[in-house]
């Protein structure tokens, strides 16, 4: 897993790469819990180059989700591959998670 953190129209993003699994998620929770701690009002994580994510993964979000709700933050995603997105709405987080098209349409929210 890649993991790039930058800004785009003046919100914090972290853009993935590669497989989000039980190997890469220890490094992901660290940057993500990183840049959290920063409160940011909003945080897209954009999926664009994400080819695997699994429970590890997701965890790592939900965990991310908690912390920043708890500030009245605002987690976003973006750019899910189909396959990704699939795993979201199966396991019904598609309805816990922001998820947006691309991110004008993140911003734009």
């Amino acid at each position: 897993m890649h993991c790039d953190i930058g800004d785009y129209k003046g919100n914090m993003v972290i853009s993935l790469s590669g497989d989000v699994d039980m190997h890469s998620s220890p490094a992901l929770r660290d940057k993500l819990l990183g840049v959290i701690k920063n409160k940011p009002p909003r945080l897209i994580v954009n999926f664009r180059g994400v080819s695997y994510i699994d429970s590890s993964g997701i965890a790592t979000f939900v965990e991310g989700l908690k912390h920043v709700k708890a500030y009245k933050g605002r987690l976003q995603f973006s750019e899910l591959p189909q396959s990704i997105m699939d795993i979201f709405s199966f396991s019904k987080l598609d309805k816990v998670f922001e998820i947006c098209g691309n991110l004008d349409d993140a911003v734009s929210r």
